[in-house]
């Protein structure tokens, strides 16, 4: 759980720097996306297609690409108006489906109710960063409650050096004034007695310094966009004595606008290249719209315990992909709509055996237009001996249905289709022990195996063309431990290691995957609790790349400095991420000239805020009345 206030006192201007700091999980970036890896695994150019992102339970994974990986600024909501981040580790296709596999973070936003009535921000850091946001509430009358968010920012870039280009002709390596990004967030979110709706639309354009599938290098043109949103209508009530219904309806939508200068004499344009006078530009788009439901019912059956039921189903509007050169002449390459739709239905038991034994039951029946009948259990067994310890014994099951792009895109450039695709599948078996000795130390420890089988991943099939294939069965082993404690009442430590051993069954080692990931994480309030200190040390082990070599180890130290409540509404947020200007590199995936990337060197970032006083915001809500759903829930708390 990470909390509104951990992300206040650390200082995360995106989602990527809150996980980044989570037990066992790691991030990636390839100066395009920055993606999620998670007890071991994390392909390169894989962009998260394994994971759970949900918004107030509303899941993020698009229908073109099947990806939730958007961990920078190009995740669509502001840090500012997040009230928790819940991360579930292990399978959850048990209820939500496809994808469903590594784990479930689920973003948790904050209430109109609990927000002041105006705030705002601006913050400038290295690198040419700049981000303004505006967000509100307000009370409209009849228990409507209202929140209002909009931010914009221009990040200008910078020069970077890839030793593979070092020739004279591609500017002796060096990409200048490169990697800027630029884009919006949006939010919406009322409140009205049993009713929450919530809109969120977000976009990014972004420049790739990479020279990636053979793209023009030290060229602004190539660069990648991207545009999604949903809006979504949630009704929950209670039902007798202990009964709960929620039906939810929703609409999402996802653009990419993708653009590669090629030089005319460049291989990956094959037979579409005439002469080096020429630059072709080369354009991929993808466009996906879907219509949703669901209905979830949960209830207590006498003498045994709680019982969900619930069923979801979705229908594609638009699933597109094409391909084409825009200049020196228009060249169509292809051009594909395959809109899926799905149903399911799910159940989930809790027995309460004993008042120290518990067991869930869980779990789902999926079907789809492409794809074969899934069922996926989930299996858990609690041993309480004290309300301060648990015992767990966890087993699931769960798969990953091929995206559209992966089945089914071919443009005979970057990509060739992969028709025969099977689905991926895994079996994760987990032991958990939880203790909270006192007050001030709590300690907690998982063993897992799990196995992969049929795993989808891209397999270069020529220069700078790969196609998507179901490659050996893998299985990995690990340890995870997190100790938390507090010492004389001001300094709080969090500190965690994450030991594993991933392999593929035909003996080759995973690629992007660390042996070890420690954290050491240690606040301290300062000058009255006004101000309060964070430092995190990350640690990640030697990894592979895709060539068979490897990155070195690196170890991190963020440090930031953030005020409670300051003068007249102001807060202030200070940060320095990798403050010892350590040199490191993440592997990168198929399509680039290089096997690693390397990351920023020591930067900075200050944010200032404004709102009203403390006093203002407190009598406005109290102004309001007492409404049950205008405070929130945390979505998943009912299908866990």
């Amino acid at each position: 759980m990470i909390t509104q206030d951990d992300i206040r006192r650390r200082a995360y201007r995106t989602l990527a720097d809150a996980l980044a700091d989570v037990r066992g999980l790691f991030i990636t970036y390839d100066r395009t996306y920055q993606t999620l890896g998670v007890r071991g695994f994390a392909i390169p150019g894989d962009y998260s297609t394994r994971f759970v992102v949900l918004i107030d339970g509303h899941s993020l994974t698009d229908n073109v690409y099947g990806t939730t990986g958007y961990f920078g600024e190009d995740f669509g909501l502001d840090m500012d108006l997040i009230e928790r981040i819940e991360i579930v580790r292990g399978p959850s296709s048990a209820l939500y489906g496809s994808n469903g596999m590594f784990a479930t973070i689920n973003i948790v936003t904050r209430s109109p109710v609990d927000y002041p009535s105006l705030r705002v921000s601006a913050e400038t850091g290295s690198f040419g960063q700049r981000k303004v946001q505006v967000s509100s509430s307000e009370y409209l009358g009849r228990g409507a409650n209202l929140l209002l968010s909009g931010s914009v920012f221009n990040n200008t870039g910078q020069s970077l050096y890839f030793p593979a280009f070092n020739t004279p002709a591609t500017n002796n390596g060096w990409a200048v004034n490169m990697d800027g990004e630029k884009g919006y967030h949006s939010f919406a979110k009322l409140i009205w007695r049993n009713w929450t709706f919530l809109a969120n639309f977000a976009g990014r354009d972004k420049i790739v310094p990479t020279g990636w599938y053979g793209a023009l290098f030290n060229d602004r043109g190539t660069s990648v966009g991207d545009w999604r949103g949903f809006a979504e209508s949630a009704y929950q009530r209670n039902v007798g004595m202990s009964g709960q219904l929620r039906w939810r309806t929703f609409y999402d939508e996802y653009s990419s606008r993708n653009r590669i200068d090629f030089p005319g004499d460049s291989p990956a344009l094959g037979p579409l290249a005439a002469s080096s006078n020429y630059v072709f530009d080369g354009r991929q788009s993808g466009e996906g719209e879907r219509l949703g439901t669901e209905l979830t019912y949960r209830f207590q059956l006498p003498r045994i315990g709680y019982l969900t039921i619930g069923s979801e189903a979705t229908w594609d509007l638009l699933a597109r992909l094409s391909a084409h050169m825009e200049s020196p002449l228009y060249v169509p390459v292809s051009e594909l709509n395959d809109p899926g739709r799905s149903f399911a239905a799910f159940a989930q038991q809790e027995w309460d055996l004993s008042p120290r034994w518990k067991v869930y039951l869980g779990g789902r029946l999926d079907t789809s237009r492409y794809h074969d009948l899934a069922l996926t259990p989930r299996v858990g067994l609690i041993y309480q001996p004290s309300p301060d310890s648990a015992f767990k014994l966890l087993y699931g099951r769960s798969f990953r249905n091929p995206s559209v792009f992966e089945q089914f895109y071919g443009d005979g450039v970057a990509q060739i289709p992969s028709v025969a695709l099977n689905p991926e599948k895994m079996q994760t078996m987990e032991a958990v022990f939880e203790k909270k000795f006192n007050q001030k130390f709590s300690l907690s420890t998982n063993v897992y195996h799990y196995g992969l089988n049929d795993m989808i991943a891209a397999v270069a099939v020529a220069p700078f063309i790969r196609q998507y294939r179901n490659t050996p069965d893998s299985q990995s082993t690990g340890l995870e431990a997190e100790a938390i404690t507090e010492v004389h009442r001001r300094l709080k430590v969090d500190a965690s290691l994450a030991v594993q051993g991933s392999v593929f069954d035909n003996g080759a080692a995973k690629v992007n995957s660390p042996a070890r990931v420690g954290k050491l994480l240690v606040d301290t309030p300062l000058w009255g609790d006004r101000l309060s200190a964070s430092a995190a040390l990350q640690y990640l082990s030697d990894r592979s790349t895709l060539t068979g070599d490897s990155v070195p180890r690196v170890y991190l130290i963020n440090f930031s400095l953030a005020s409670r409540e300051l003068p007249g509404g102001l807060e202030m947020q200070f940060g320095m991420r990798n403050l010892l200007n350590r040199r490191y590199w993440d592997p990168v995936g198929t399509g680039q000239v290089m096997d690693r990337v390397e990351q920023d060197g020591r930067c900075f970032f200050l944010r200032i805020s404004w709102g009203p006083p403390p006093e203002s915001r407190q009598d406005r809500a109290q102004g309001r009345g007492s409404n049950a759903t205008a405070k929130g829930y945390a979505v998943t708390d009912a299908r866990r």
